[in-house]
């Protein structure tokens, strides 16, 4: 009889016993059961199950101290003595969920059939080649660009094209241009005042980039440290760059006079010498970093701007983790800050240097390239030459070598920081 005897099961049958003898109906699971079912054999005496489990039966009769149920008789058997104290039903519903957990029990109500499928490991996806389709999803970024590419081809590719034409030329606008292959660019490697100008705006680059490029980073960290005032300090800094160039200019041009500008005005009180006279303009010696100053503090703020952007999408957990190491100040610019801009510096230097190698607006309006062609940059000596002289085939030479230095100098850039990204 004690071969039959079974403790529990756990499974939760469909099919009933029929050969129960009560018909009692089940009570509903408690809630965070796991709807199972202790099922205890009617047959064996108790005896019987008391010695299964290896514990004596007591001869006596219950105690009124004593409670008489199995869990409770359980509590004392030899094999669960030392573990937790507590009932049978949780530790058996504890040991079904880390079996269910493992994978060691299954649902027999699942079982294996001989038309099952077999496993077949993944096969890779090759990319297949797709039908051209003007409408598909690929082609949308196209249409989404098409307005801008209609706009940089007629107002920047197709002048291109015909200034390349012109400068092959002794243009005529009234007609009868006379070709001259490339004598324009002889004569431009041969001109030294197209050389001066040359030097004189790669100077005016350099002094751009030593005067300007650090300034907008330094003021970028400090306004995204900030917490009060932010708003107001980005429109201060952001306002001279609002400002169009030639009101701008003018404004300087005032500030630098040598009779009764401010900044003589401000030097002769701070030394107390009343016949201090710099000529900021007019000097050849002063007029390009003159210039430079002025052309760094309208284009500070748009640059700062950038870098703020950039610093404000940098996650916090980069200065909490060097916070944590200990890192201060100088720790952080260093080694956080600076690598974290290095690809937006990587674009905004040549930006910079495209924008300051093609200056026109600022030197044609403060000094108009002197004094004795001091100040003289490519965009200026251009502009003399095409609407001065007349002589739009060499000014359109001229334009194209400005052009393919710049467009060499953007290609070996652009490739430089896509190395590095890598």
């Amino acid at each position: 009889m004690a071969e039959n005897f079974k403790p529990f099961s756990i499974y939760d049958d469909e099919e009933k016993d029929k050969n129960r003898s009560s018909l009692t109906p089940p009570s509903p699971p408690e809630e965070g059961s796991l709807n199972l079912e202790i099922e205890d054999d009617p047959t064996p005496s108790e005896g019987a199950f008391h010695g299964q489990l290896g514990m004596a039966q007591s001869q006596t009769g219950p105690d009124e101290n004593t409670p008489s149920d199995s869990s409770s008789n359980l509590q004392n058997a030899p094999f669960l003595q030392g573990q937790r104290r507590e009932s049978l039903e949780d530790r058996t519903k504890d040991l079904i969920q880390q079996r269910q957990n493992a994978g060691k029990l299954r649902d027999r109500r699942k079982t294996a059939s001989i038309f099952d499928k077999p496993i077949e490991p993944d096969k890779p996806i090759h990319a297949g080649r797709s039908a051209w389709n003007p409408l598909g999803y690929r082609f949308q970024a196209y249409w989404f660009l098409l307005p801008a590419l209609l706009f940089f081809g007629f107002f920047y590719a197709l002048p291109l094209y015909r200034g390349f034409q012109i400068s092959l030329t002794h243009f005529n606008p009234l007609g009868g241009s006379v070709p001259v292959d490339f004598d324009n660019y002889t004569r431009a490697f041969n001109d030294p005042l197209f050389g001066q100008t040359m030097a004189n705006a790669a100077a005016f680059t350099a002094l751009s980039l030593a005067f300007g490029f650090w300034p907008p980073i330094l003021l970028a960290v400090f306004l995204n440290e900030l917490t009060v005032g932010k708003g107001f300090l980005k429109f201060l800094y952001l306002l001279p760059f609002i400002l169009p160039a030639v009101p701008a200019a003018n404004l300087w041009r005032w500030i630098f006079d040598q009779g009764y500008g401010v900044l003589n005005a401000l030097l002769q009180t701070w030394t107390g010498n009343p016949d201090l006279q710099i000529g900021w303009l007019t000097d050849p010696r002063w007029a390009l970093i003159s210039i430079v100053l002025m052309f760094v503090w309208k284009n500070t703020g748009w640059f700062m701007m950038i870098y703020l952007a950039s610093l404000q999408n940098m996650p916090d957990e980069l200065y909490e983790a060097a916070e944590i190491d200990g890192a201060g100040p100088w720790h952080k610019f260093f080694s956080i800050t600076l690598p974290y801009l290095r690809p937006v510096m990587g674009i905004l230097l040549i930006i910079q240097v495209l924008t300051t190698f093609q200056v026109f607006t600022e030197v044609f309006v403060m000094t108009r390239g002197g004094p004795m062609h001091a100040t003289e940059v490519i965009g200026t000596y251009i502009y003399k030459t095409a609407f001065g002289a007349m002589d739009l085939g060499y000014a359109s030479a001229m334009a194209m070598l400005m052009f393919a230095v710049l467009l060499l100098f953007s290609m070996v850039r652009l490739l430089q920081v896509r190395q590095a990204a890598r």
